[in-house]
């Protein structure tokens, strides 16, 4: 039976596009017919539900001068481990704008929401690309074979609420951060996950039915 893999991403996580970078590089050993499910959630709406706030409130930043640090070492060390490229066009404290990317995304499904996922990933974290400007998404959901006539849709403030919904939804069912992959009920959070759920996946093939 297919393996279906639901996917929690937010684009500015820099762990979201390491896993994404693991996954299309392959060699992880999933059965080529496992399916990836794309689910795009809002880190700040998680962040905010863990801190007690209301989901829809202004993003406050709650890491330590230290965690900090320790946070920007660990993304250039885990991009060399990956062999990812990293040059994203922005430094710390800056934070990118993804929330237009999001709400295309939460409007695509299939296919087209993966090959549109990979690509503002690496428009947003080594091709310095603006994900936010209305010319790169229609770039980048074109290059996915996506309707250009979606970017206007996803504009809309109820697409941004319904997106605000689901991520709540998924912090409700046990997501706390991204990535998140949940197969068969289990949740795996991290990129240096992705080993082990492979390693479950493959175990519960091997087993009799």
């Amino acid at each position: 039976m297919t393996a279906r893999i639901e996917t929690y991403y937010d684009f500015r996580s820099p762990y979201a596009y390491f896993a994404d970078y693991r996954v299309r590089k392959g060699n992880l050993g999933f059965a080529d017919d496992v399916e990836w499910v794309g689910r795009p959630i809002f880190i700040d709406v998680i962040l905010n539900l863990q801190n007690g706030r209301d989901p829809w409130a202004p993003y406050v930043d709650t890491l330590i001068p230290p965690k900090r640090a320790y946070l920007m070492a660990d993304i250039r060390r885990m991009a060399e481990f990956y062999g990812a490229p990293c040059r994203p066009s922005w430094k710390c404290p800056a934070r990118p704008n993804q929330v237009p990317a999001l709400c295309v995304a939460s409007l695509l499904s299939g296919p087209t929401e993966k090959i549109f996922r990979s690509a503002i990933f690496d428009g947003l974290w080594h091709e310095q690309k603006d994900i936010s400007h209305p010319a790169v998404l229609r770039e980048l959901l074109s290059r996915a074979g996506g309707d250009p006539a979606l970017l206007e849709q996803a504009g809309d403030p109820s697409v941004h609420d319904a997106l605000t919904q689901q991520t709540v939804q998924a912090y409700q069912s046990g997501v706390f951060g991204t990535p998140t992959f949940v197969w068969n009920g289990e949740i795996f959070f991290g990129a240096d996950r992705l080993d082990v759920l492979a390693w479950k996946i493959n175990r519960a093939a091997r087993q009799p039915a």
